[in-house]
């Protein structure tokens, strides 16, 4: 099979499950906390280590269903991915959510591009889900390149 073939399933798969992730499987605990209070612009008081916690916890929560679809999708479609491949992808887009969803870097990147009025306005979730998908891309790049 062609890699762009299974980039293209892989990248399906993982956007697919980026969406039930984060929408419908976290929780209203892990979204209220998991950036802590140095992190947030609405003056929450959320320690490190409750922050690390519901960030992890949701991570956890929406990878489980990035590799249920990206299964699903490999046994229906016969992608035949290699295992350590796949675990880079997954390694790697796991770093990526875990540290944009600490809303520092969403934060960084509007007020040092110029759009810190977009930022106030709520922009703040279109560019958290512009970063997201650009992780999910390299991610599925990862998972599902070489000759296989």
């Amino acid at each position: 099979m062609p890699p762009a073939t299974r980039f293209t399933a892989v990248y399906a798969a993982m956007t697919a499950a980026h969406h039930v992730g984060d929408y419908l499987l976290q929780t209203d605990h892990q979204a209220d906390h998991k950036a802590a209070s140095r992190d947030r612009a609405d003056g929450t008081a959320v320690s490190e280590v409750e922050s690390w916690a519901a960030n992890q916890t949701h991570v956890a929560g929406y990878h489980a269903a990035q590799l249920a679809f990206v299964a699903l999708a490999a046994k229906s479609l016969g992608l035949r991915l290699s295992p350590g491949r796949l675990a880079a992808g997954v390694a790697f887009s796991w770093i990526t959510h875990s540290v944009i969803d600490r809303r520092w870097p969403v934060r960084l990147w509007m007020t040092r591009t110029g759009s810190s009025g977009f930022y106030q306005v709520g922009g703040a979730a279109h560019a958290d889900q512009a970063m997201h998908h650009a992780a999910l891309f390299a991610a599925a790049l990862l998972a599902s390149g070489g000759d296989r």
